[in-house]
């Protein structure tokens, strides 16, 4: 089993154990989805077999991530070109690697991750990992 898959199964038995409303049902991913709901249908898909990465749905989700990325970096970007203050310094080559996306979702606390969208808590994230000097 990869790091990743461990981590992933951590965090989902991390949640499963704190029963909280993951916030509105969202019938189609989108970067305004809650963690708790996005961790939920990453555990629904998990269940399937190590596989599960691989399926279109997956691909959704992580699409997600991908779409929340392109358009923090462009608002970084828009931020800087007009003089304005930025709140991360992004290297225009980062990437946040799954193992570290997943373990940043899990220290979460259930009540949290029900109100906090996958948007917001990315830009947690690139904000403590590519804090500017």
């Amino acid at each position: 089993m990869t790091r990743s898959a461990k981590l992933l199964l951590a965090v989902l038995t991390l949640h499963a154990a704190s029963p909280v409303s993951a916030g509105p049902d969202v019938t189609a991913p989108s970067p305004q989805m809650s963690v708790a709901a996005f961790l939920g249908r990453v555990g629904e898909l998990a269940k399937t077999g190590p596989e599960w990465t691989l399926g279109p749905e997956a691909g959704k989700l992580f699409g997600v991530i991908s779409e929340v990325g392109k358009s923090y970096r462009q608002n970084l970007a828009e931020r800087r070109a007009a003089n304005q203050p930025v709140e991360a310094c992004l290297p225009e080559t980062a990437e946040i690697d799954s193992d570290v996306l997943f373990a940043h979702l899990a220290g979460y606390s259930a009540e949290a991750a029900g109100r906090t969208s996958i948007a917001e808590a990315f830009a947690e994230l690139v904000r403590k990992r590519f804090a500017c000097p």
